[in-house]
């Protein structure tokens, strides 16, 4: 397999940018950031998409962090050729935004990844179903591609820092071990299921045993199904003889019913006929008592009439109503409406005086009566504003002259002050003319630090005199040096002139030790006061000038709020005279429109009196009216009961003879004869509905016997089968569990020796590599024991772990190894030569000095020869990129943070 190429487009730093790869080696090289990795990675993600963002890959990162950062999307386009065929896989990524318009995410867009190619018969979208055919077509997925061909930049040193168990687990997964693991549990599995399903068996056989031995015997069952079955027939033969005789006497029950039902019906309609006639002779009598009273009523109302239209006349002689024509009822309905409207017309008016013009002065008096009142306590408040301003500022003027005498106390302390610390500085060799604040923040820490460094290098001086003087003086008492155990006259010196010399050097060094101790304290000393000083200058004092000038700003507010006041005040007192003399000018007007209401309420009395009289003469006219329709209503009403009484009479003869043709009818019939010989009969009916119900349950409960013993019987011949079954699953389940042994021992064994066959491959390619690259003679080569476990061996064959060699020296075991694994790899059959997938190394050169190098395009070299067809390589050491079959230029420009390949043409422009 080998990479034809990739596009990125808007990914990280790339704009739009497509990178050919050739067979051989292909080394992308450019300055730290220019995007030499991010062409790594594309190549990761156009293989194995989101995959690339979990710590397969190196570093956890979230996948919104590939797309450009002032783009919504990006995409990969990667083609790769595996068996001479030719696969592009393509992937695009958006940006996932939140409500408020910031970016929460990535996700792979709708439809994508896409997987197309010549050998397919159409293109592949999704991301399982293009991951599944990409790892059928390349022969790994994302964890051993990363494990084996991809060494990715600072994780040279993944397989040999890993522990046992990780680093096992990888190398069986990269050799195929993993295979055969996986065939060993699931061998064990299918043991542990056939062990199952034996006990499984072996249980359910002895409760079937148990079940059959509880239930009785086939023979014993068929004899008593036989019984019940005669039982079944004579029961049903019984039932129908009961059946016929029922029928007997329900036929006979049937014709006294019917005789029975015409006689009550004969009853009932004699009953009903005899209602009718009660309620028509009822009608009869009603009718003439109606026809009584209406006379009465008649006369009654004629009487009325009468007085009601002398009292007619008497109200058309009334004097307020002599000079209008009241000589009809029409007449004097439209005279009462001219009233009404007079009357109506005079109310408004006083309505209009009342409600209009004297509540609206009313009103307007009122709402002066508030402004004047309002105005008078807005001036009294002007005064009250106008004497608290006075009084602040007497005393904001005495809280200032206050401050003034506290800024005067401070600056004449901070003054003291001062001329201390500047004594102090004096005598500790600081300048007494700079500013407190460099004086703290410089002179003395830097002092400090001088003080500090001199009183360390004493005492390291005061312990090594202390040493020497004990050597000494051990010397001058065993007359043996305590350091080379050789005497006195070895060393040519006088002993005692020495420990002389010693302790005078000492007592120095104690002096000098004690001087930096004093300088030390008066150090601190100064710090204090110069601290004291700065609390002073920025705290109390800056506290005492703010509170002069929020004095100053107190006086001038005061005085403001006065004045302002006493322009209010002017202004209101405007304003309450103007509202006096709009107040008496609504009191004259208010006078006049009573005046004007006084009247018009008289006229209202007089045009109401005219009305009531009208009224009343109207109301006569109806009265009138209303007693001569009432006489001829009485008339109607006359006629109409004597025709109805004349009907009601009819009514009584016609029923009196319905009734008597209905007794005729009925004759001689007992109804009571009826009743008891039904009775009687439903008596036997019952008896015999007794029998009949006993014979037929007897019957239900034969048969239900009868299914009960067939299904016991149907129970014991299925619980035989299935003990027969169960007898033969128990042996073939346990020769099954004796195959699944077996096949597992068998799994084991090919799996130690591949696993030894891998490792002694793995031991020989790691080391041969190991020795072209390292030139050291510390190590003489790597050991990998069985259970992976590496460890270098020294030159004397000790085992040393790899951790506790340099950096330099794990990064050339490493490379060794990964080396190593890849030619086992290229070797296997069905993956070597045009499958295989191109070594990847990203900034190899990590920790390895020039010499190791050199070694590593050695290395490349050797591994090229392996029939891999393309070897990737990451770098910016001109030894390799010198030695490369392509060189891959990166480069970004600064202003704009964007990446591209340059073009042989454009090399020189970007030198």
């Amino acid at each position: 397999m080998h990479f034809k190429s990739l596009t990125l487009e808007d990914i990280r730093s790339y704009d739009d940018e497509t990178v050919e790869f050739s067979d051989g080696e292909n080394l992308i090289f450019g300055p730290n950031g220019a995007g030499k990795s991010t062409i790594l990675q594309g190549l990761f993600g156009g293989l194995f998409q989101t995959n690339i963002t979990k710590k397969k890959v190196n570093s956890e990162f979230n996948l919104d962090e590939l797309v450009r950062k002032q783009e919504d999307s990006g995409r990969i386009e990667l083609t790769f050729v595996v068996g001479g065929e030719e696969y592009t896989v393509e992937w695009v990524i958006e940006k996932t935004y939140d409500d408020d318009g910031e970016v929460d995410g990535a996700k792979t867009k709708s439809g994508y990844p896409k997987l197309s190619s010549p050998a397919m018969e159409e293109t592949i979208s999704g991301f399982r179903a293009v991951q599944s055919d990409i790892q059928e077509i390349v022969g790994m997925d994302a964890i051993s591609f990363v494990n084996s061909v991809y060494v990715q930049q600072g994780d040279i040193t993944r397989l040999i820092h890993a522990d046992t168990e990780t680093r096992r687990g990888i190398l069986d997964g990269l050799l195929g071990l993993d295979r055969m693991d996986e065939l060993i549990e699931r061998a064990d599995d299918v043991r542990l299921e056939y062990g199952r399903a034996k006990r499984h068996a072996k249980s359910r056989r002895e409760e079937t045993q148990n079940r059959l031995d509880d239930l009785p015997a086939i023979d014993d069952l068929e004899e008593q199904i036989g019984d019940l079955q005669e039982e079944e027939s004579e029961r049903e033969d019984e039932i129908a003889d009961l059946e016929d005789t029922l029928e007997r006497l329900e036929d006979r029950k049937e014709d006294n019913e019917e005789k029975l039902e015409r006689i009550e019906e004969l009853e009932g309609e004699i009953d009903e006929v005899e209602k009718k006639l009660g309620q028509a002779r009822d009608d009869r009598d009603e009718y003439e008592g109606d026809l009584t009273e209406e006379k009465s009523t008649r006369s009654e109302l004629e009487s009325k009439l009468d007085e009601a239209e002398g009292s007619l006349v008497d109200a058309r002689s009334v004097e307020v109503v002599d000079d209008i024509d009241l000589s009809d009822h029409e007449s004097a309905e439209e005279q009462l409406q001219q009233a009404r409207e007079e009357a109506e017309d005079a109310r408004s008016t006083v309505q209009s005086i009342e409600q209009g013009e004297i509540s609206n002065i009313e009103n307007d008096l009122d709402h002066l009566e508030r402004d004047i009142e309002s105005t008078v306590g807005e001036i009294r408040e002007s005064w009250s504003a106008i004497n608290k301003g006075q009084n602040e500022k007497e005393n904001a003027e005495e809280e200032r002259e206050e401050a003034e005498e506290r800024v005067d106390e401070l600056e004449a302390e901070l003054a003291e002050m001062r001329a201390t610390i500047g004594e102090l500085a004096s005598e500790l060799d600081i300048p007494s003319d700079e500013s407190l604040d460099t004086v703290a923040e410089d002179r003395i820490p830097g002092k400090r630090e001088e003080l500090s460094n001199r009183r360390e290098e004493v005492r390291q001086t005061i312990g090594e005199l202390e040493t020497l003087e004990e050597q000494v003086d051990q010397l001058t008492v065993s007359g043996r040096c305590p350091v080379c155990k050789a005497n006195e006259e070895a060393h040519d010196i006088d002993a005692e002139s020495v420990a002389e010399e010693h302790r005078s050097e000492l007592q120095d060094a104690k002096d000098e030790l004690a001087e930096l101790d004093a300088t030390k304290d008066s150090l601190e000393e100064l710090e204090t006061k110069v601290n004291d000083a700065r609390e002073l200058r920025d705290n109390d004092l800056d506290d005492a000038r703010q509170a002069v000038e929020d004095g100053e700003s107190a006086v001038a507010e005061a005085e403001a709020d006065i004045e302002d006041a006493q322009e209010e005040l002017q202004s209101l007192s405007e304003d309450l005279a103007k509202h006096k003399a709009e107040r008496e000018e609504k009191e004259s007007e208010l006078r006049d429109a009573k005046e004007r209401l006084r009247e018009a309420e008289e006229h209202v009395d007089e045009a109401e009196e005219k009305e009531a009289a009208v009224e009343t003469v109207v109301e006569w006219f109806e009265e009138v009216s209303e007693l001569r329709d009432d006489i001829q209503q009485c008339d109607e009403n006359i006629g109409n009961l004597s025709k109805l009484l004349e009907q009601a009479e009819e009514r009584v003869d016609e029923l009196e003879e319905d009734k008597e043709e209905l007794e005729d009818e009925l004759g001689d019939l007992d109804g009571e004869e009826l009743r008891e010989e039904i009775s009687e009969i439903e008596g036997y009916i019952d008896e015999y509905e007794s029998d009949k119900a006993d014979a037929e349950e007897r019957l239900e409960d034969v048969k239900g016997e009868i299914v009960e013993h067939r299904q016991t019987k149907e129970q014991v011949r299925e619980e035989k089968e299935r003990k027969a079954m169960l007898d033969e699953q128990v042996t073939w389940a346990a020769e099954h569990v004796e195959e699944a042994e077996q096949l597992q021992e068998a799994y084991k064994t090919v799996r130690g020796k591949l696993r030894k066959r891998n490792l002694a491959k793995l031991n020989k390619y790691t080391n041969e590599m190991f020795s072209e690259l390292y030139q050291s003679q510390s190590y003489r080569g790597v050991r990998i024991d069985k259970k992976y476990n590496i460890h270098l061996v020294t030159s004397d064959n000790e085992l040393l772990e790899p951790e506790l060699s340099s950096g330099g020296e794990s990064t050339i075991l490493n490379l060794a190894l990964r080396a190593g694994v890849y030619r086992i790899i290229a070797e296997r059959e069905g993956v070597a030569g045009a499958a295989l997938p191109p070594f990847i190394l990203d900034e190899p050169t990590t920790f390895l000095d020039e010499d190791h190098v050199g070694e590593l395009q050695t290395m490349i070299d050797t591994i090229s020869e392996w029939d891999v067809p393309q070897v990737l390589v990451v770098s910016h050491d001109e030894h390799l990129i010198e030695n490369s079959d392509r060189a891959i230029q990166v480069a970004k420009n600064p202003s704009t943070e964007t990446s591209k390949i340059i073009r042989p043409d454009e090399a020189e422009q970007v030198v």
